[in-house]
């Protein structure tokens, strides 16, 4: 109701006097919160009645931009510019943004180029074919996946070499490289993506100690890999596992660099 009188601390006060309330919420992964702190740090410093907060949302982090000023136009004008601001910091770490989850933003872009993905999964087991079907729609980008646990599921479903698995192991680059390859073509993708490791709490050996990680990734002609290393629980290493791996999608079809492994 117009004019509408509400009390706060014994004073009255109508609705239009009260300060407006905005809020933005930023997705970044690949950075440390420290190093999201270092990089806008002070940029709430120059517009009146705004807010900045981190708050981690594993694997990733949500930048939090809060606005209360009586005014509302410029709240949302402070907001914008801090927001753009932010953004322009923080890219390419910048993959989503209010709701959004990485699913949501991959799959955008995979349906705005008419590109088509399928996945290989060892050490997910599944997971990020679950994210990328939680999204409405995917199936006009995702045509399906694998989970090969064990070595002769890698070599019959995937065609990767035996010798391949003798020589560099199931947990490899090159093990990565051929599984993304076999899914590729299994699938008649545009993209594989596949994934393999040691996600623990067992199994890992002073060369390949648990959190070890492969991304292999083949895109038309071309094909990539890189090795990590993820800390936390069995159910932590695999949510990293899974957003590193859509990630790299994500970047690749934005021209942008994969973030450096070990």
């Amino acid at each position: 109701m117009d004019g509408e009188i509400i009390t706060i601390g014994g004073e009255s006060k109508s609705k239009e006097s009260l300060p407006k309330q905005e809020q933005r919420v930023i997705k970044a992964y690949g950075l440390e919160q420290s190093e999201i702190a270092a990089r806008i740090e002070g940029l709430e410093r120059g517009a009146s009645g705004i807010s900045v907060e981190i708050c981690p949302a594993f694997p990733a982090y949500h930048i939090c931009i809060c606005s209360t000023t009586p005014a509302a136009n410029s709240a949302k004008r402070n907001l914008e510019q801090i927001e753009q601001e932010i953004r322009a910091r923080l890219q390419p770490f910048i993959f989503a943004a209010g709701n959004q989850t990485m699913a949501d933003a991959l799959g955008e872009r995979l349906h705005e180029k008419s590109l088509t993905l399928a996945v290989a999964e060892s050490c997910t087991g599944g997971l990020i074919g679950h994210l990328l079907t939680e999204v409405p729609g995917s199936s006009r980008y995702f045509l399906g996946g694998v989970v090969v646990y064990s070595n002769q599921a890698k070599m019959d479903l995937l065609q990767v070499a035996q010798d391949t698995i003798d020589r560099h192991g199931a947990v490899s680059a090159t093990t990565a490289l051929q599984m993304a390859e076999g899914v590729k073509g299994r699938f008649q993708a545009d993209i594989g993506l596949a994934v393999t490791g040691i996600a623990g709490p067992g199994g890992g050996t002073t060369e390949k100690p648990v959190g070890t990680v492969h991304i292999g990734l083949a895109l038309r002609d071309k094909t990539y890999s890189e090795r990590y290393r993820f800390q936390g629980s069995r159910n932590q290493i695999k949510s990293n596992t899974a957003m590193m791996a859509m990630d790299w999608v994500r970047r690749v079809l934005n021209g942008h660099p994969f973030i450096p492994g070990v």
